[in-house]
């Protein structure tokens, strides 16, 4: 199974692409697609949509997991989420891609055991999982865990949150 997590953002958007075999997960992609900062909204969005759909159909994913926008904390972001998590959602109706969305807190919790897990916590998580030795930047590490946890919720099969 091909699963390509998300981590939508209209400034930054992580992506990670991840490949089940057996019980070990394997890391095929990740990066970060940044729309350029000064351009109108509109403009960002297209461009966002237009790297994704390339991403899409370079990567072939089977199955789209992305991040819950949460509107309680920072409502005025959540609006600029809840626009690029849009494009996302067109973007996997367009291709027949079912798409399941995450809670941030079921990703740390699924990743580190603790729902309330810092952002180093679950990127350490990430990299010990996926055998990476590089630090990522933290959107494509936010995708990376976000394709780990819909692993995991598939497979029934969690991992170990303490010593890996």
């Amino acid at each position: 199974m091909r699963i390509l997590g998300i981590d939508p953002g209209c400034r930054a958007t992580g992506y990670g692409l991840i490949e089940a075999q057996s019980r070990s997960p394997r890391a095929l992609a990740w990066g970060v697609i940044r729309p350029r900062a000064g351009d109108p909204l509109p403009e960002r969005l297209a461009f966002l949509f237009q790297k994704l759909e390339d991403l899409i159909l370079t990567l072939a994913p089977q199955v789209l997991a992305l991040e819950e926008v949460i509107p309680e904390r920072f409502p005025r972001a959540a609006l600029s989420l809840g626009q690029a998590q849009g494009v996302v959602l067109v973007l996997a109706a367009r291709h027949g891609l079912p798409v399941r969305t995450y809670h941030p807190s079921a990703v740390k919790l699924a990743l580190t055991g603790n729902g309330r897990a810092r952002k180093e916590e679950v990127a350490f998580m990430v990299r010990a999982t996926l055998g990476l030795a590089e630090s990522l930047p933290r959107d494509a590490s936010d995708a990376l865990a976000l394709a780990l946890t819909h692993l995991y919720g598939e497979t029934r099969c969690w991992p170990r949150s303490a010593g890996v």
